[in-house]
Formats: C-alpha cells, structure tokens, sequence
C-alpha cells in the first residue's frame, strides 16, 4: 500500500469516527485538515472512476476498504479488477475467498484467483498458490510449488523466500541444504518477515548452515519480538534464560508478552519462575498461569498447579482439588502426576485410601522412568518377596 492509499484509509477511516461522534450528538472537535480533506477528495474521486470500470481505482478503492475491515464493500471492487486482469486486485481477492473474509470461504476461488495473478508474473500470489499445496500428499503438487516459490523469490518476495527455505530446511523433501535454507531466510528475514526472522534465530542457535552465534540469534529474536509476537517472545524468553540472565525480570517479562497472548509454553515457563520465588503474590500468579496452561491442555502445567493445590503456596490448599487434578494429568501420560496421585491415594489424602490404586500408579510412573516411584515399587517389590509366595508375579496388575 503506497503512502498515499495509507493517507486516504486513515481520512476514510477518521471521517467515519467523526461521522459516529456527530451522530452520537458529541462535537467533531476538529475539522479535516487540508491534507485531510485533499485526501478524502481523491478518495471519492477514485470511486468515481471505479464506478467508471477504471480497474486501478476499482483495486485502489477495494484495497482501502479491505484494510478499513468493510470487506462486503472490497469484494465487487476487487471482483471487476481481478475480472479486468489487474493482478494485485486478483491476489486479494484471493486472500479473501481463502479466509472467507465478506464472502463464504472457498480454496478453489482462492486458488483461482491466484493463479490469475501468478500467470501476470504477481510474486505475492506465486508464494501464497505454493502455499496452499505445500502440505499435499502428491510429491509432483509439492514439486510444483517448490518451483512457484522459487519464482516468488528469485523476483524479492518475502514470502517466497521463506516458504523456499522451508522447503530446503525440510527433511520431507528429500535431502537438506540448510546453508542454502539459511540465505533464503535471511533474505526474507531482511525485509522484515517474522516467521524467516524466527527461522534465522533458530538455525543461528542450532549452527544449522550457519556457524552458531547465540549473540546474533538473539539480537533476530529481539527484532522479531517488537512486533509483539508471542513466539519470538517466548524464545526470547528461553534464550535469556538458558543464558544465565542475571535480570529475571527481563526473563519474565518476555515470557509473560507471550503468556498474555495465549502461547501455553510460555504460560507454563513463567508460572514455573514465579512458583519459585518465595513471595506469596508471585506464588500466586505462578497458579494463575499454570491454570490457564492447564485449561490449554498442558499436561505438566496440570501437575504442577495440583501440586500448589496440595500444599496450600499461594492459594488455597484443597486436596481433593489437586487429587482430581493428578488424576486427570496421570491419565494423560504425567509420570510426575502418576507419583503424585499415588502418594496422595497411598496416604488418603483429598479422598478415601486406596493402596492397590496407588501401587498401580507408583508401577506405572516406574515404567515411565520416574526416580522416586520406581524407589518406592522396588522398596515394596522386597517387602512382598519376604511376606509373600507370590513373589513379583501380579504386584501391580
């Protein structure tokens, strides 16, 4: 979008406000400025001439409406654009059939459309058709779009250079070339995509096609993070941690960016720092935040808030709370929650006593590699060959 088109959404979109305000019978406390005015002028000029059949101002037109979100608007602009052959109007028009955006959702409009524009040599669309059968079980469909994102990149564009160092950093594709991967995300990494600047970071920290630089893979992690994205975040986060930061708030606050955002590994790492402060409020946010990993589906973030469920840090202590909750994450493959449940069960806490449950849970933290139930099996595996005939056959079945 060209610094003009930004100047006419932002007068589209200030007109509007000041409309509403107006309506709602407050002061439009300022009037349009000259370049404000010239703006929305144009504006209304270009849906004149789009009204007209001008496919430029049709694209023009339909693009301001779909950054302003009023996509019922941008459909029929787009629509007679794309009609006339004008790529960039197809391409979008493409995006939103793809993500059902004013329209029903459908990949065979998007597709159509993409290949509109990629066959007017339009990069964004040669990337975003590749796109859409990257994952496909044909090899010839996955060859295909390989060439398409080569094609996208060779002509600058960010998204081709990504998907192409995906593909050649993907061990699906048949032999790796992670140097050549690399260039590419640094390629796309340069023009500001986050996910190849992601990509950058982490063959940067694994020495994968690049000699490793920890220092360099950070300063990428940082870029990345000032658009607010949760994953580069949460590396962040795991970087300065496994680098010894000796500042943990600025361990936690990259973890809680993330956290804030919904990623439930950073939920769980930053409830796992604060559980280990000896405040009572950190100890209590620590619970608030592996609860909402635990309602993510976490597993180990179950464990732990039903660990701080049993001993009462920094919430209220309730046993049958953090039973049920062992339970479930035991359930689901916890071996730190088979051991806990089974101690809680051995010792009738949060419930009623139940030995032989516990001996099964204890067996089956064992079998999982757990240090402390596989003590406590082999403990009582001696007490049962000394007591019993029955030996080792049937303990814990």
């Amino acid at each position: 979008m060209n610094r003009r088109l930004h100047r006419i959404t932002w007068c589209v979109l200030f007109s509007a406000l000041a409309a509403g305000q107006a309506m709602a019978g407050g002061s439009a406390t300022g009037a349009l400025t000259y370049e404000q005015s010239e703006d929305r002028s144009n504006f209304i000029g270009q849906v004149r001439k789009a009204r007209q059949g001008d496919s430029e101002a049709q694209w023009q037109v339909g693009m301001t409406y779909a950054t302003l979100g009023d996509y019922v608007r941008a459909l029929p602009m787009l629509l007679s654009a794309a009609e006339a052959g004008h790529p960039r109007a197809a391409t979008l028009l493409a995006w939103l059939h793809e993500d059902g955006r004013g329209t029903e959702k459908s990949i065979d409009q998007a597709r159509r459309w993409y290949r509109s524009a990629a066959d007017r040599g339009e990069a964004s669309a040669m990337s975003a058709l590749g796109r859409l059968s990257l994952h496909d079980k044909q090899p010839e469909v996955r060859a295909a779009a390989r060439q398409l994102f080569e094609r996208a990149a060779r002509l600058g564009d960010a998204d081709g250079q990504y998907f192409l160092g995906w593909v050649l950093a993907s061990p699906l594709e048949g032999q790796r070339d992670d140097a050549s991967a690399y260039g590419w995300f640094i390629k796309a990494a340069n023009q500001g995509h986050l996910g190849a600047q992601l990509a950058v970071a982490m063959q940067l920290l694994a020495g994968r096609g690049v000699a490793m630089d920890r220092k360099a893979a950070g300063d990428w992690l940082v870029r990345a993070a000032e658009t607010r994205d949760p994953v580069a975040h949460y590396l962040l986060g795991r970087l300065r941690q496994g680098a010894g930061e000796s500042d943990l708030a600025m361990v936690r606050s990259s973890f809680r960016v993330a956290a804030a955002a919904g990623h439930r590994e950073a939920q769980y790492a930053l409830a796992t720092l604060l559980a280990k402060s000896a405040a009572d409020a950190d100890k209590k946010e620590a619970a608030e935040w592996f609860a909402k990993a635990y309602e993510a589906g976490h597993v180990a973030a179950a464990n732990r808030l039903a660990e701080l469920y049993r001993d009462g840090a920094g919430i209220p202590q309730q046993l049958d709370t953090a039973r049920r909750i062992f339970q479930k994450a035991a359930e689901q493959g916890d071996a730190n929650a088979m051991y806990n449940l089974a101690s809680m069960q051995n010792e009738g806490l949060g419930g009623a006593r139940d030995t032989e449950k516990a001996l099964r849970w204890y067996a089956r933290a064992a079998d999982e590699g757990h240090e402390k139930a596989s003590e406590v099996v082999g403990s009582l595996l001696s007490d049962s060959v000394k007591t019993s005939s029955l030996g080792l056959k049937g303990f814990w079945q």
